[in-house]
């Protein structure tokens, strides 16, 4: 099996960790922690997720620039290239504990009309962890970043699925016991020292990474800030996006609704997460095809394929979620929820369009036209979120999901236009080649899902048995119907490799 296939599978079966723990976990901790001290947890979490993007964009740039050398077999130009990139995570770790402090000196002023001073004491605990938390998430991922250039996805992947499940049994054991937010944060910072450990170790060790100082020059180093510095300006407006909102609606409305909004956002985020599993492992392939002077029809039909891999696994979620989604959040978390439906629904629409275009955004930071990106929505997005602030009062957290999602929608829309033009892809192509078949098969599964929402019952069990009908019919109707004979011939595939590994 392949590394990307197995890379796939992993990314896979950590989602699933993830998501499920997310989903059994979540309720557990809003009882134990109460809807005050979540809101208050999720907040400083967002505080937290700025500090996440001061990683100059680097990790991209080492994918790139390693698989750049990969490709051309030259490790001289690695190892300086690895050493101005050592430097530039050292400067994201200053940035990182500066913008930090700069937060922990300011709880008090921003807070002081929605916190106690008990909750802002619990806040700037939680703030230090963090900081530390994040230094060593970025510099983690460094690592990681160098597996991602040689395309060896598997142990990186290994430690983060047995990080998640570690995570859940030391969650557990620290609520039962009486741990609050803080315990939890602790825990989370000491997991990200031992990912920082174990993936350094098999950098070195296994792929032989080194990292030439000696032969370090100022201008290795303004090349790669050159190239990361928009990368990096994209994650901010990343965070701005959705984070921003979780602000504001704490600053305005209180904790009680940030924790609805949150839930919203956590579920829009496990829906992205399906799709990343299997586009993200293709920046290296991107780079390579770059390299070869690969022709736009060539690009076109890669993205094509990769985007209706996307696809296939974005409508089960997305048509589940639309049809049994309200039902399950009033279930799972209480009825006090219901609301965080719709936010979730809004932005699994926005982000279903770059979900599957996922390669023309590889090829743009192949190519090192990643700028354009950056700036369109460095201008869409802020306004986004000033919509959202206005829409806030009338439309409560469903307003501010809205706003945002409208500054996304008109930067997908100019990005469209640029990958026609400028990357030289067919996009009207792409798109007849995305919906072809899949597209009458969804509408026949959306159809088995209307049927299924007016038969009668309420419970868990009424709901399993829907969301077991509506699965089995979307995956005979995408097979049948929705697939081409290439991933129909994938699938048979994995059943076959699937029955002889427990023949």
């Amino acid at each position: 099996m392949s590394e990307i296939r197995r890379g796939a599978l992993l990314s896979y079966a950590t989602i699933l960790v993830v998501n499920l723990s997310g989903l059994l976990l979540t309720p557990f901790i809003i009882r134990a922690l109460g809807n005050a001290e979540y809101g208050l947890y999720l907040l400083i979490g967002s505080l937290a997720a700025y500090l996440g993007v001061l990683d100059f964009g680097l990790n991209n740039a080492v994918t790139r620039y390693v698989a750049q050398c990969v490709a051309k077999g030259d490790r001289t130009q690695e190892a300086r290239f690895l050493g101005a990139a050592i430097v530039v995570n050292a400067l994201a770790a200053a940035a990182i504990m500066g913008l930090g402090g700069i937060f922990y000196a300011h709880i008090d002023a921003w807070f002081s009309g929605t916190l106690d001073q008990g909750q802002r004491d619990q806040a700037r605990i939680m703030l230090l962890l963090l900081i530390v938390n994040v230094v060593l998430t970025v510099s983690a991922s460094l690592f990681t970043a160098i597996c991602a250039g040689y395309e060896r996805f598997t142990y990186p992947k290994l430690v983060n699925l047995a990080r998640y499940l570690v995570r859940i049994c030391l969650i557990l054991t620290l609520l039962n016991s009486g741990g609050g937010a803080v315990a939890l944060v602790a825990l989370d910072t000491t997991l990200s020292l031992l990912v920082f450990m174990a993936n350094a170790f098999y950098a070195v060790r296994s792929i032989g990474a080194r990292f030439s100082m000696r032969s370090m020059n100022v201008q290795i180093v303004r090349s790669v800030l050159t190239f990361s510095a928009w990368v990096f300006l994209f994650s901010i407006i990343g965070q701005l996006q959705w984070h921003s909102g979780q602000i504001i609606v704490g600053k305005v409305i209180g904790m009680e609704a940030v924790a609805v909004y949150g839930i919203g956002i956590m579920f829009g985020t496990y829906y992205g997460t399906f799709s990343t599993a299997i586009t993200g492992l293709f920046l290296p392939r991107a780079t390579y095809m770059t390299v070869a002077n690969a022709s736009p029809q060539e690009l076109g039909k890669e993205m094509a394929r990769i985007g209706r891999m996307a696809l296939l696994i974005l409508l089960l979620i997305l048509g589940g979620f639309a049809s049994f989604g309200h039902e399950f959040l009033q279930l799972w978390a209480g009825p006090e929820y219901g609301s965080a439906w719709l936010v979730a629904l809004v932005i699994m629409l926005a982000y279903t369009v770059p979900l599957v275009q996922s390669f023309a955004n590889q090829l743009l930071e192949a190519k090192a036209l990643f700028a354009f990106k950056a700036k369109v929505y460095l201008v869409a997005l802020p306004l986004g979120v000033v919509l959202g602030y206005y829409l806030l009062e009338s439309l409560g957290v469903l307003g501010m999901a809205l706003g945002i999602a409208s500054g996304w929608a008109v930067a997908v829309v100019v990005m469209n236009v640029y990958y026609h033009r400028v990357l030289g892809l067919d996009i009207p192509r792409f798109f007849s080649a995305l919906s072809k078949g899949i597209a009458p098969a969804f509408v026949g599964c959306l159809g088995v899902a209307g049927v299924l929402r007016i038969v009668p019952g309420a419970g868990w069990s009424v709901l399993l048995a829907k969301v077991v009908i509506f699965t089995a019919a979307y995956a005979a109707l995408m097979y049948l119907v929705g697939m081409n004979n290439n991933e129909r011939d994938e699938v048979k595939g994995v059943i076959e490799r699937f029955k002889w590994t427990h023949a």
